[in-house]
């Protein structure tokens, strides 16, 4: 199947070919390492590019599977040739692959080399053999024009480096009458924990701070925004499907102390408190 442009970049990783992946000289996925008061002593960072800890990674499958089940309960399931622009370890990926049947065709795309590791393996040991992985992002997708009928990104939006590039890539990349499915968490999430920083911040007369909040609060899409975006480049809303889930912790400690919390978010939290005074504002809340 011969889905890639002429001088595409990304390795193509078939079954029996997880030996040749080796971990990049410049570690260029590295989660910054933080420090926070409830970390010991014997406490280390999560290695983006270690086997072992991105083993790890699949034990945190609560944050992306409460998206990912919602994506999978309204995805149409008629596509000949599926792209999972975003496919870490390999969710959704593979499920994707298996509910679509062996006659169909996904192929999963992520820069994170350690979580293609995981994801091969996991696809050699199924086995799904309906599926491709290659290194790459959505900014530069390394296919012809009009290859796909489906492309799905599970919590990918928010992380793009460049979405207004990669949302034009997807168009590209979709044959006409295609669809892009996506899946995110909207302004709106963790609303609480959010009042609570800002009444904590205003209390401390932290405006610098208070600011940085309302920045990193403001940046999440509602579906109006993410619509506009959308025909921006030429991608047409029909359709949303809205999903809320409560997260509990008994105070906010647990909350802080959670380790997908300290992995994914308390890093950006963090740099919103701001360097220096980041502990003693967190211990506030």
């Amino acid at each position: 199947m011969d889905l890639l442009k002429e001088g595409g970049y990304s390795e193509l990783l078939r079954e029996g070919e997880q030996d040749k992946l080796r971990h990049p000289s410049d570690a260029s996925h590295r989660v910054p390492r933080y420090d926070w008061t409830c970390m010991t002593e014997t406490t280390r960072a999560f290695d983006a590019e270690d086997d072992h800890d991105v083993s790890l990674w699949d034990e945190l499958p609560l944050w992306s599977a409460l998206a990912g089940q919602l994506l999978l309960e309204h995805v149409p399931l008629t596509a000949q040739r599926a792209l999972d622009l975003g496919c870490g370890t390999g969710f959704p990926l593979l499920e994707l692959a298996e509910r679509l049947g062996p006659r169909a065709h996904v192929v999963g795309v992520d820069p994170w080399r350690a979580a293609m590791r995981r994801a091969a393996a996991k696809r050699a040991a199924w086995p799904v053999g309906n599926t491709s992985l290659l290194f790459g992002n959505g900014a530069r997708l390394p296919f012809r024009a009009a290859t796909f009928n489906l492309v799905v990104s599970n919590l990918g939006v928010n992380n793009f480096a460049e979405p207004d590039v990669a949302f034009s890539e997807c168009r590209r990349v979709l044959r006409p009458q295609g669809t892009l499915a996506l899946s995110t968490n909207l302004a709106g999430h963790f609303d609480e924990f959010y009042a609570t920083f800002e009444e904590v911040l205003t209390r401390l007369g932290d405006h610098s701070a208070l600011a940085r909040l309302h920045a990193h609060v403001g940046h999440r899409h509602t579906i109006e925004s993410l619509g506009a975006t959308l025909e921006r480049h030429g991608l047409h809303l029909t359709g949303t499907h809205r999903h809320e889930a409560v997260w509990r912790f008994r105070d906010g400690s647990a909350l802080l102390a959670h380790h997908f919390i300290r992995l994914g978010i308390l890093p950006g939290w963090q740099e919103v408190a701001g360097g220096v005074n980041a502990n003693s504002i967190l211990d506030a809340l």
